[in-house]
């Protein structure tokens, strides 16, 4: 039940634009700072999948064998959460600062880095019962595209210390592909079944052998 909670929960920094763009809706005339900064809303939702992420760390160990493969995202999760931090207290405008700030270069490769560590999660569930290979196909695919929009980016933030002509490429990874990675954790956290202590079963089968 815990793995569940934690696979759900992992999701909300993978949602962060729709949830920050249906807080501003919802509270649109509200003076609350909250809302009128969005790095505030991703802060919380980073500090909640990365609580997340440790518990699901901590309930994976016991039953499955790869469970050091979620570790990336996990490390990951907890840097975004000081980066945060950083941009708050260091950064006016966010996102888009003209310079990039050296905090929102961080912001940016570790965003990006979310989809391929995603990926490794799933992977780390892939001796489960339930079959993995479209969570695996659909991490693959962002992370790909989370790549080669990384590199194209810090390209031109070298060239120019701006990446606002490639607006396009963070604007579809974090509008669409985070929050389809985002979908995945969710519907892979209804699906879990838990499969017992898996990393025994194989211990006790090498030691036959």
């Amino acid at each position: 039940m815990r793995i569940k909670i934690a696979l759900a929960l992992m999701s909300a920094i993978f949602m962060m634009v729709w949830i920050a763009i249906l807080l501003g809706y919802i509270f649109l005339s509200s003076p609350l700072q909250l809302i009128r900064r969005p790095i505030l809303v991703i802060e919380l939702l980073s500090i909640i999948s990365f609580l997340s992420s440790v518990l699901f760390l901590v309930e994976e160990r016991k039953v499955l064998p790869r469970w050091y493969l979620a570790v990336p995202l996990c490390v990951s999760l907890f840097a975004l959460v000081i980066v945060n931090f950083w941009i708050y207290f260091d950064v006016e405008k966010f996102p888009f600062s003209d310079p990039t700030s050296t905090a929102e270069i961080y912001w940016i490769i570790l965003t990006a880095l979310l989809s391929p560590f995603s990926g490794l999660v799933f992977l780390s569930l892939n001796g489960h019962p339930d079959s993995m290979n479209v969570y695996l196909a659909i991490s693959c695919v962002a992370s790909i595209f989370s790549m080669f929009s990384l590199f194209l980016i810090l390209q031109e933030i070298l060239k120019w210390y701006s990446y606002e002509p490639l607006l396009f490429f963070p604007h579809v990874y974090w509008v669409i592909v985070m929050p389809i990675i985002g979908v995945c954790f969710l519907v892979r956290a209804i699906t879990y079944k838990n499969p017992g202590n898996v990393l025994t079963s194989v211990t006790d089968e090498s030691t036959q052998n």
